[in-house]
């Protein structure tokens, strides 16, 4: 199951996922977006900028409640930053773990205080050229994806959470199950990794341990002193504030390089570029993607004083020291704590310049005054984009310039074609738009009507209608005396924007011709009733010698004329 997933029905294609991927590993098919797997780094902007929730986290709280049913021994690594996301105390939240069944909890930070030694010995060997920490997951795969060549300076250990799971292991045995709870998604990712496979069962994000302790119905009042149970101490605590790991470090080791601790995914992306470029060179580098450390991962319940009550918090909780048990344990245990970077370097096919001007030039774009290098669909630039096009990440019509632009055009040709008036105006009747049609038809021009009322234009009764009760009136036909014109009209209101639009089509000489048939027809019926008259003067002259001729006669001729007054009534 894939760590990030989308939910197709809230992806509204605002693209501000891909503006926030330092990567751009998202690519859109069909109208939504997907996470390109073999290019993300996991570093979870997405989940957090993205405005209708379209994102998922994988969930393994289900999971983890399996285990707890069945009775196996479930242990828990409990992420550092763990006392500055709830407001309770570290005793609260132990004692919490144990109720919902889980056998035993422990700090990551005792496998944070194993990597740290590692760390050290790095640092006196003085062997690498830069020394890049490797603790934050994300990083890693940004190094192994987009900076393969600098894997050499990476720091070959193995995360804080890899530690303690293999210690845990060596300690437990290999048949328990291991559950890290942190606010790191990341880690889901490192669990999964094959080089780490086995070690680590499941993951649980602060908020979904809080979602799951609500359900349980366990609050600050809920009796727990059954549960409390004193639990292991470290030093290592600190490792999720910025410049926590230099904190843990020897002082000694740590004047053999230029220590510095750099958060941010664009600022740790800045400083790869110079090493990359090989302008920095003896540093021990602490970097973390989140900005303010693991404190500010994507799944960290912020405490009401946001950021700086968490990191007092978490400073706090480190003054309590060392605990002898756990530095015994760490003496006893030797576990392998070396890791291996690969090459991730995604395989991506640049396009030729020819290429990507042909796609430049689909979407409008010919010299580099049309490169707008706006940002809005995500990109750095127009060609960034380009390129993206021809490898399939990006559609065309993901460049918003460009689509305004084309449905402008378009909008305008239709409403400067129609033969039809078009006006729409708003609640107080402002005019607020007007098409060409409209101005000719009314002998207006466009800046007359740019503080004009639709009644002071069109003195029409229906307009206050059609607002007051809003809803719509269709091809009514109304003469304007003052233009001297005949119009077949519509309103239709449009509730959302609180605007109606008027349909005005022009039937004035449809309307004389009209009254042209009229006459023709009235013209026609005067004779025929002269011709009726004439009849029956013939009739009655001629009554004694053709009888009932007569009265046939008559009743023909007024059928006649019935006829002929039904269709003009008719009109």
């Amino acid at each position: 199951m894939k760590t990030i997933q989308f939910k197709e029905a809230n992806c509204k294609n605002c693209y501000k996922c891909l503006r926030s991927c330092p990567v751009k590993a998202i690519t859109f098919k069909n109208g939504q977006a997907e996470i390109i797997e073999e290019q993300c780094m996991i570093c979870g902007r997405c989940l957090t900028e993205c405005p209708q929730n379209a994102k998922v986290v994988k969930n393994d709280v289900e999971k983890v409640k399996k285990y707890i049913s069945k009775n196996e021994k479930v242990y828990v690594s409990l992420a550092p930053s763990f006392i500055a996301s709830f407001e309770q105390d570290r005793d609260w939240i132990f004692a919490v773990l144990k109720r919902l069944g889980f056998t035993y909890i422990e700090e990551t930070a005792v496998g944070a205080a194993l990597v740290s030694k590692m760390y050290e010995q790095l640092l006196n060997q003085k062997k690498m050229k830069n020394i890049i920490t490797t603790a934050c997951p994300s990083i890693n795969y940004l190094i192994e994806k987009y900076y393969s060549e600098l894997i050499p300076q990476m720091a070959p250990v193995v995360s804080p959470l890899i530690a303690h799971a293999k210690l845990l292991r060596e300690i437990y045995g290999e048949r328990i199950r291991i559950v890290f709870i942190g606010p790191c998604i990341s880690k889901i990712e490192e669990c999964q990794d094959l080089r780490n496979e086995g070690l680590v069962d499941a993951v649980i994000t602060f908020e979904e341990l809080y979602d799951w302790i609500t359900m349980e119905g366990i609050d600050e009042n809920t009796d727990l002193s059954k549960e409390l149970n004193a639990m292991k101490e470290s030093i290592a605590k600190i490792y999720p504030m910025p410049g926590g790991i230099l904190k843990t470090l020897d002082k000694k080791s740590k004047k053999n390089y230029n220590c510095i601790a750099i958060d941010g995914v664009e600022r740790c992306m800045e400083i790869l570029d110079s090493i990359k470029k090989d302008k920095i060179s003896n540093y021990f580098i602490e970097m973390n993607s989140c900005n303010g450390g693991c404190i500010g991962g994507q799944h960290m319940r912020q405490m009401p004083g946001g950021f700086l009550e968490a990191r007092k918090s978490i400073l706090d909780y480190t003054k309590k020291g060392l605990h002898e048990s756990s530095r015994e344990i760490q003496k006893e245990i030797r576990i392998n704590l070396h890791q291996t970077f690969m090459d991730r370097t995604p395989k991506s096919e640049i396009p030729s310049e020819a290429i990507i001007q042909g796609i430049l030039n689909s979407i409008g774009k010919f010299s580099k005054d049309d490169e707008l290098n706006c940002g809005a669909c995500g990109y750095a630039s127009c060609i960034d984009k380009a390129i993206a096009v021809y490898q399939e990440k990006a559609q065309l019509h993901m460049c918003l310039p460009y689509m305004r632009e084309r449905a402008e055009s378009i909008s305008d040709l239709i409403l400067n074609t129609t033969p039809n008036a078009i006006i729409a105006f708003d609640g107080k009747l402002r005019v607020q738009e007007i098409n060409k049609t409209a101005l000719e038809m009314f002998k207006l021009d466009k800046k007359s009507t740019e503080e004009m009322t639709i009644w002071e234009m069109l003195p029409y009764e229906e307009f206050h209608t059609a607002l007051k009760r809003k809803e719509n009136i269709y091809n009514k036909k109304y003469y304007y005396e003052k233009y001297d014109i005949t119009v077949n009209q519509s309103i239709i209101f449009v509730e959302k924007q609180n605007i109606a639009i008027l349909f005005i089509q022009d039937i004035s000489k449809e309307e004389i011709r009209r009254k042209e048939l009229l006459e023709i027809r009235r013209e026609t019926v005067d004779i025929t009733q002269k011709v009726i008259e004439k009849q029956m003067r013939v009739a009655q002259e001629i009554a004694s010698l053709l009888g009932e001729t007569t009265a046939e006669t008559k009743v023909t001729l007024t059928k006649l004329k019935k006829t002929m007054m039904s269709e003009m009534s008719g009109e």
